[in-house]
């Protein structure tokens, strides 16, 4: 599939783009999978769930009527291995209890720095129902399978025809993704055997705080060159500890020993910047924060606050140092 963009005086062909790894694409996804589904809304309840040793879902998500949704994502086209993954994947899945799910989606939500009470709630609030509308009871009866790779090929739309014919919910869909100057553009075929059945495009606006890396942190605050120092001051203190810059939408997060503990972005107009930090902070602790930092919120996965000054870093850095080591004594 070719697209070609209208600039001015003529079009011009747009070159295919590559993603560097499966997860740019699920970064993608993570926030806006209604590509995949075209009308049908779908609530990403967790990513990279555990399901074996070495097994992971990339992407799971649930309807309107509480089914399971299995999101394989493929960089390149789809062999015949693929469908043997994904059908292993939704047995796995279906061995999951409500409780399983709720459990998967708190630790996402979480992990992510949002707040998170119960999957009732988020289910109810996200498709727009009144809390206690669904039983948990109504929740995986059936499980649904999204393969998605780069291309097709004929042998998996041939397996998949197959498999929808004698009643597996598989939809198969072949994306197509494009480079322009400030934009990434993706085309995509939702396919059943060799039949298009639907087809959809969705545009997603590139800029430097999509996936915000060191750089593109501190350029936002280049306006206030005090808190340009502090923030250089904190990044170089967070690599000197060995810590794991991890770039993500719109924020870095920053792991040590293999587990999170801290993310961090910068606020537009630069009058500070956010860190949310991982760790178990007592109701002194907090109020201890609320003494030395600005805008301190509990969260449940530690405390949140703002950075604005070199006061507010040498405090913080107090905080960073209990946690790391409680991180790296586990």
């Amino acid at each position: 599939m070719e697209i070609y963009r209208w600039e001015g005086q003529g079009f011009r062909q747009l070159d295919p783009l590559r993603f560097e790894e499966e997860r740019d694409f699920e970064d993608l996804l993570e926030q806006d999978p209604n590509l995949l589904m075209g009308n049908e809304r779908i609530c990403i309840i967790s990513r990279q769930v555990p399901i074996g040793k070495s097994q992971k879902v990339d992407l799971l998500a649930l309807d309107r009527q509480g089914n399971c949704i299995v999101i394989e994502l493929k960089r390149g086209k789809a062999s015949r291995a693929a469908i043997a993954q994904i059908l292993e994947y939704a047995a796995a899945v279906a061995k999951f209890s409500f409780a399983d799910l709720e459990r998967f989606a708190g630790r996402w939500f979480q992990g992510q720095g949002r707040e998170f009470t119960s999957l009732l709630a988020l289910h109810s609030a996200f498709f727009g129902y009144e809390l206690g509308g669904m039983r948990t009871s109504a929740f995986n009866r059936k499980q649904r399978m999204v393969l998605v790779s780069e291309g097709v090929d004929v042998r998996v739309l041939d397996i998949a025809e197959y498999l929808r014919r004698v009643g597996v919910d598989l939809t198969y869909i072949s994306y197509f993704s494009y480079q322009a100057p400030d934009e990434i553009l993706i085309a995509t075929q939702t396919i059943l055997g060799t039949s298009v059945i639907e087809e959809s495009r969705a545009t997603y606006q590139y800029t430097p705080r999509q996936f915000l890396t060191r750089e593109s942190f501190l350029a936002t605050l280049t306006q206030n060159q005090e808190l340009h120092q502090v923030a250089q001051q904190f990044f170089d203190y967070v690599e000197s500890c060995g810590a794991i810059l991890r770039p993500r939408v719109a924020q870095i997060r920053m792991t040590i020993g293999g587990r999170w503990w801290m993310g961090s972005y910068p606020s537009k107009r630069a009058t500070h910047f956010r860190i949310d930090a991982h760790g178990d902070f007592t109701p002194r602790h907090i109020a201890e924060c609320r003494s030395n930092l600005a805008d301190v919120t509990p969260k449940r996965f530690g405390v949140s606050f703002n950075i604005m000054s070199q006061a507010h870093l040498q405090y913080a850095i107090e905080l960073f140092e209990r946690t790391r080591n409680t991180i790296l004594e586990d």
